[in-house]
C-alpha cells in the first residue's frame, strides 16, 4: 500500500519527537504493508508550524538513510499536510509548499469545525495555477458532516478526498465514522491513509479491523483503488478513478435521502435570512 499522509517526521509537528519514534513509525507501516510513506507535517501559515521545503527535505533524506541500515523495504518521500488557506496561492507562487513526492498534488486540511469564507476561491486559485488538490479527512469537519452534500460540491470543483483510517473504525468519534461510512458508501473517497502520529497509531489489530470493515463496505476491488491504485496516480501525476457503485444504499433510496438533506438545508439557510 502507498500512505499518502503520515507524519512521521521527527521534531517537526505533532508527530514524534524523536528519530527513535519515526524510525519505528516506519517498521510498523511496513509491517502493515506500506512500501511508500508520504512525510505531510503540518504547514500552517501564520503559526509555529510552518517548516520549510528544505527543512522537510533533509529530515526525509535522513530518514531514508536510517531506514536502509534498518534494512527493510519502505521508501519516505515529501510533503506537507497545508491548511486551507488564503496565503496557499502566495505560498505556491514563492515556492514555500511541497506537493506529494514529484508530484503536483497538495496535500490540503480542511479546518475541523467549517471551511473558511470564499473556500471555493481558494480552491480555483491553487487549480488555476495548475496544481491539484488532495483534501485531507474532510470527514473530519464538522460542516462537511453536517452537510454531506458539500463533500460532492467539493469533488464537482475538482477536489479529491483522502480519508483516515481511524475514522472508520471511531477514533474519531462516531459522527465521524458516519461520515466516513457515508463517503464510502456513495463513492467519494479517492485515497486512504493513515494520518499516524506515532507508533501507536499503527497498531496492526486495529488497522486489521478497519481493513476488513472496509472491505465488507465497498469489496476488495474499490478497497486497492483507494488504497493502493490511486495513491499511487496521485504520485505519478495522474487522475485518480472513481470508487465503483457500492449500491450498498440504493440508487432510489440515495436520491431521496439527499434531496431530503437538501430541502433541509435549504429551509435552515431561509430562516437564517
Amino acid at each position: 500500500m502507498i500512505d499518502l499522509h503520515c507524519h512521521i517526521l521527527h521534531k517537526i509537528d505533532d508527530g514524534p519527537q524523536i528519530a527513535e519514534e519515526s524510525l519505528k513509525m516506519a517498521r510498523a507501516c511496513y509491517e502493515n504493508g506500506y512500501r511508500i510513506i508520504a512525510a505531510t507535517p503540518h504547514m500552517i501559515p501564520g503559526t509555529g508550524w510552518m517548516p520549510s521545503t528544505d527543512l522537510v527535505k533533509r529530515k526525509v533524506t535522513v530518514l531514508n538513510r536510517s531506514i536502509e541500515k534498518k534494512g527493510f523495504g519502505i521508501k519516505i518521500i515529501p510533503g506537507m499536510e497545508v491548511a486551507l488557506d488564503p496565503q496557499i496561492p502566495d505560498l505556491l507562487d514563492d515556492r514555500g509548499l511541497l506537493c506529494l513526492g514529484e508530484s503536483s498534488y497538495l496535500l490540503v486540511e480542511p479546518p475541523f469545525q467549517q471551511l473558511p469564507p470564499r473556500w471555493e476561491q481558494i480552491i480555483f486559485s491553487v487549480l488555476s495555477r495548475g496544481y491539484s488538490i488532495l483534501l485531507a479527512h474532510p470527514e473530519r469537519c464538522k460542516q462537511l458532516a453536517d452537510k454531506p452534500w458539500l463533500i460532492e460540491q467539493l469533488i464537482e470543483t475538482g477536489v479529491y478526498l483522502q480519508i483516515n483510517w481511524g475514522s472508520l473504525i471511531g477514533s474519531y468519534g462516531r459522527r465521524v465514522a458516519h461520515t466516513a461510512q457515508i463517503m464510502v458508501k456513495n463513492g467519494w473517497t479517492h485515497c486512504l491513509a493513515t494520518d499516524s502520529h506515532g507508533p501507536e497509531d499503527l497498531d496492526p489489530t486495529e488497522m486489521q479491523a478497519a481493513k476488513d470493515r472496509l472491505i465488507n463496505l465497498i469489496g476488495i476491488d474499490n478497497f486497492e483503488l483507494i488504497a493502493l491504485e490511486n495513491p499511487m496516480k496521485v504520485l505519478s501525476g495522474e487522475t485518480p478513478r472513481a470508487m465503483k457503485n457500492t449500491d450498498l444504499i440504493g440508487r432510489g433510496s440515495k436520491a431521496r435521502l439527499w434531496q431530503f438533506w437538501k430541502r433541509k438545508h435549504k429551509k435552515q439557510q431561509l430562516s437564517i435570512s
